[in-house]
C-alpha cells in the first residue's frame, strides 16, 4: 500500500477499522504514522467538543448574583447622578436667562450722566449751550454743528 492509498482509508480508520495492510504500512511508514498520532489526537478533541458540557456550581452562580447587583447599583448611581444633573442644568439656565433679562432691563433703562439736564440757554459769553455750566449730548452735538456752520 502506497500513502497516496492510505488517504482514502483514514475515516475507516478513526472509525475503528483497521486492515492489516493499512497497519502493515503505518508500522512502516513513519511519515504516515505521525499523520496516525495528529488524527488521533484531534479525534479525541472532537470527542471532548461533542460532549455535554459541565454544568457551573453554587459559587459559580452566587459570584454571578454578586456582580449582577454590582451593575445594578452602578447603574441607580448613574440614573441618580443624572438627575442631579439635569436638574443642575436645568437651574443654571434659568439663572443665565434671569441674568440676561437683568442686563436687557437694565441696559434699557436711561442713564443719568452728567450731560443729561434739563436743556439750558445759550452762554452769551462762549456761544455754548449750557445748564447750570453743564452739557448734555444733544448740547454738545448742536454747539457743534453749529461751529461747524
Amino acid at each position: 500500500m502506497t500513502c497516496k492509498q492510505v488517504e482514502s482509508y483514514w475515516e475507516h480508520w478513526l472509525a475503528g477499522d483497521v486492515t492489516s495492510e493499512l497497519e502493515r504500512h503505518l508500522e512502516a511508514c513513519p511519515r504516515c504514522r505521525q499523520q496516525a498520532r495528529e488524527l488521533a489526537r484531534a479525534s479525541g478533541w472532537v470527542r471532548l467538543l461533542k460532549q455535554e458540557p459541565p454544568q457551573p456550581g453554587p459559587a459559580f452562580w452566587a459570584r454571578l448574583r454578586h456582580r449582577i447587583e454590582e451593575s445594578e447599583r452602578a447603574e441607580e448611581f448613574w440614573s441618580e447622578l443624572s438627575w442631579v444633573a439635569a436638574r443642575a442644568v436645568l437651574s443654571l439656565v434659568a439663572l443665565v436667562f434671569l441674568l440676561g433679562l437683568g442686563l436687557l432691563f437694565q441696559s434699557a433703562a436711561p442713564r443719568l450722566t452728567e450731560f443729561d439736564l434739563p436743556p439750558g440757554y445759550l452762554d452769551e459769553t462762549t456761544g455754548v449751550a449750557t445748564t447750570n455750566g453743564q452739557l448734555n449730548r444733544d448740547q454738545v452735538v448742536l454747539t457743534l454743528v453749529a461751529y461747524r456752520e
